[in-house]
C-alpha cells in the first residue's frame, strides 16, 4: 500500500504571508476569515505536491463547485455535471468508476473481490445519503443510473448538492484506500447541513489511509466530532519581514 504524508506545511502566500504548521496524519480543517488565504494555501499545497510528485495520483485536488472549469465548453451540462461524469464514466484517461471496474475484469479473484467489496461499500454510502428522498444507486454492468420514486435517473438530473457529494466521494472513493494528501476547497456550498456533519467520517470510511486538507467556512463541516483537527489561519500565518 503506497503511503504518502505532509509531514510540515510551510508555504509563502502571495510573496508577503508565510504560513507554517506541523498538520494532523489524518483530518485537517482549515479555517479562517474571507481573504485569509484558505484556497491560495492548499493551492500551493498542490504545487509543491506537482513539484515533488508529478501529476495527480498519490495527491488529489477538489475546488469548491464555484470554482470548477467545464472540461468542454462547447457541452450544455455545467462543470460539476461534466466533472462527475469524467469520473464516472472515463475510460481512456482514468480515473473513474468504470476504469476502476474494469481493471478487475481479468485479475485474479482476490482482487475481483476486493473491488466488489468497495464498490459495495461506496454504493451504501450513497444510498445511506440519498435514503431521505426514496432513491439509490445502481451499479450494474455498464449502467450506471439513481433509483428514483419517479424512476431511473442519470447523475446530470440530480440537485446541485446530489452531484456535489457524489463527486466528493467519488474521487476518493477512487484512491482505491492508498495513502494520499487529499485537498478540498469548501465542500459545503450545495450540501444539506445534514451530510457536512457526515461528510468527514463518510470520506474517511472510504479511504481512512488519506491525509485530508479541507478549507470550510462552516461549523457544521467539524460539528460532529472533528473539533480538534482545526487548524485557525491566523494562528499559523506570520507575515514575511522585507528587506530595506
Amino acid at each position: 500500500m503506497n503511503q504518502l504524508q505532509i509531514q510540515e506545511v510551510d508555504v509563502k502566500l502571495w510573496d508577503k504571508y508565510k504560513v507554517r504548521f506541523t498538520p494532523h496524519h489524518d483530518i485537517n480543517i482549515i479555517v479562517g476569515i474571507n481573504g485569509s488565504g484558505k484556497t491560495t494555501l492548499l493551492t500551493e499545497i498542490k504545487k509543491t505536491l506537482s513539484k515533488s510528485l508529478g501529476t495527480e495520483g498519490a495527491y488529489i485536488y477538489i475546488p469548491s463547485v464555484d470554482n470548477l472549469i467545464p472540461r468542454d465548453k462547447r457541452k450544455k451540462e455545467t462543470a460539476l455535471s461534466q466533472e462527475l461524469n469524467y469520473y464516472i464514466y472515463d475510460i481512456k484517461d482514468g480515473p473513474s468508476l468504470f476504469s476502476y471496474r474494469v481493471s478487475a475484469m481479468d485479475a485474479p479473484s482476490s482482487y475481483k473481490s476486493i473491488v466488489e467489496q468497495r464498490v459495495t461499500i461506496f454504493r451504501e454510502v450513497i444510498d445511506s445519503l440519498f435514503k431521505d428522498t426514496g432513491k439509490s444507486l445502481i451499479i450494474e454492468n455498464n449502467n450506471f443510473f439513481i433509483d428514483s420514486k419517479n424512476g431511473k435517473l442519470l447523475p446530470k438530473d440530480l440537485s446541485s448538492g446530489e452531484k456535489e457529494i457524489l463527486l466528493l466521494l467519488l474521487r476518493v472513493f477512487l484512491l482505491d484506500s492508498n495513502g494520499s494528501v487529499v485537498l478540498i476547497d469548501e465542500p459545503e456550498s450545495s450540501l444539506d447541513i445534514s451530510w457536512q456533519y457526515k461528510l468527514i467520517d463518510l470520506l474517511v470510511k472510504l479511504n481512512p489511509n488519506a491525509q485530508f486538507f479541507i478549507t470550510t467556512h462552516s461549523p457544521s463541516i467539524f460539528g460532529d466530532g472533528w473539533g480538534d483537527k482545526i487548524i485557525y489561519m491566523e494562528d499559523v500565518t506570520s507575515k514575511i519581514e522585507q528587506s530595506v
